[in-house]
């Protein structure tokens, strides 16, 4: 089968969930013998690459005069992008995982003779998120009335695609590279530890009320040490801990965003994986951290809860719908139930088996399924 994956940026350029979907699902179709393309956008000139079976090309972004006047950015012109490239391969199915690149299979589909797929790992509502020009709400619809199938990453974004389009969607959670995460190694650890891993810029994802919660932890356990692993600039650094006491401050250890290559160890010496999102999808940290066999912490909100159960996780409750929560006593108090499941015998293995629910053969096997289905 000849697949192309379609996103504006590409892993490990830029850190986030559908950049890591994209290259584990590339790298995987590739190694079960297909033949895999994917397409993103990346400063400079156009280069194609190939690596572990994958051509990957990524082309120089599309920016036209007058583009911010109009509120036009690149993701909206990967448009042109992804219409140019899509034209010039040999394809049988083509999984976009975001509206604009969505867009242009779907028209190119016809003329072209794939098959398409829309994955959602998120969504714009229209009239909060979606902006009115360029008309995305429209180029959603449009999308979803004309894919072969639509793919949610949870039940939660599902729910949220129903209720503004009208349309439904298969429920698939991120395929995560297992293997990856569990090195089997075990790394000495002095002290606990909890690991927060994201980008720190985006409020949504709860760092005020992590470092809110952390100096109430440490009156109960005041060798606890909290790394974060993330895109954190030195002006946020200084505003964020400014309030705590010293005897505090020296424990929080800011690790910057560093390389890929140092998560799996970062998640498993962490004691626990912490967190505190509103409206997280699905949130793939805690699949990787549950790889290495590390419990988590979490909100109760949006499409993470669907994923946790008592063995591998504690939930702790927002208090609130807005973007961000700042219930700290809550997420202190959850901090130190998972400390004390992360010290359980057999809470290890359970992160691990929780995990292959996740993994790159499990969910791939559902979604080449779906291929041959509207490839028929």
């Amino acid at each position: 089968m000849k697949i192309a994956y379609t996103h504006p940026f590409a892993w490990p350029m830029v850190r986030r969930g559908n950049e890591r979907n994209i290259d584990v699902m590339s790298r995987h179709f590739a190694g079960q013998g297909h033949e895999v393309t994917s397409i993103s956008s990346c400063p400079g000139a156009r280069v194609v690459e190939r690596d572990e079976g994958v051509t990957r090309i990524l082309a120089r972004p599309v920016k036209l005069p007058g583009m911010s006047l109009l509120r036009i950015d690149t993701t909206h012109t990967f448009f042109l992008t992804a219409w140019r490239e899509l034209q010039r391969l040999d394809l049988d199915v083509v999984h976009s995982l975001l509206f604009t690149d969505a867009l242009a299979a779907s028209m190119l589909a016809p003329r072209r003779g794939f098959a398409t797929v829309f994955q959602m790992n998120g969504v714009a509502i229209p009239g909060l998120s979606c902006r009115r020009f360029p008309p995305e709400a429209a180029m959603y619809r449009r999308v979803m009335r004309s894919a072969d199938a639509l793919v949610t990453c949870s039940e939660f974004i599902r729910r949220l695609v129903l209720e503004h389009y009208g349309a439904d969607s298969i429920v698939i959670p991120p395929m995560v590279d297992v293997a990856a995460f569990d090195t089997g190694m075990t790394y000495p650890v002095e002290r606990p530890n909890l690991l927060a891993a994201g980008d720190f810029t985006v409020a949504r994802k709860g760092i005020r009320v992590l470092l809110e919660a952390f100096p109430l932890v440490k009156r109960e356990i005041p060798e606890l040490v909290l790394n974060l692993s993330g895109r954190m600039p030195e002006q946020q650094i200084t505003e964020t801990m400014k309030a705590m006491p010293d005897n505090v401050r020296r424990d929080v250890r800011v690790l910057g965003l560093g390389v890929p290559e140092d998560l799996p160890r970062l998640y498993a010496e962490a004691s626990a994986l912490v967190l505190p999102s509103m409206g997280e999808p699905s949130g793939t940290v805690l699949m990787e951290a549950w790889s290495a066999g590390t419990p988590i912490v979490t909100t109760n909100h949006g499409g993470v809860p669907e994923f946790v159960n008592e063995e591998v996780g504690v939930l702790f409750e927002p208090l609130t719908d807005a973007a961000e929560t700042r219930n700290a006593k809550g997420l202190a108090r959850a901090i130190v139930d998972v400390l004390q499941l992360a010290q359980q015998p057999g809470t290890a293995a359970a992160c691990r088996d929780h995990a292959r629910r996740f993994s790159a053969t499990r969910i791939g096997e559902q979604i080449e399924a779906l291929y041959r289905r509207i490839t028929r």
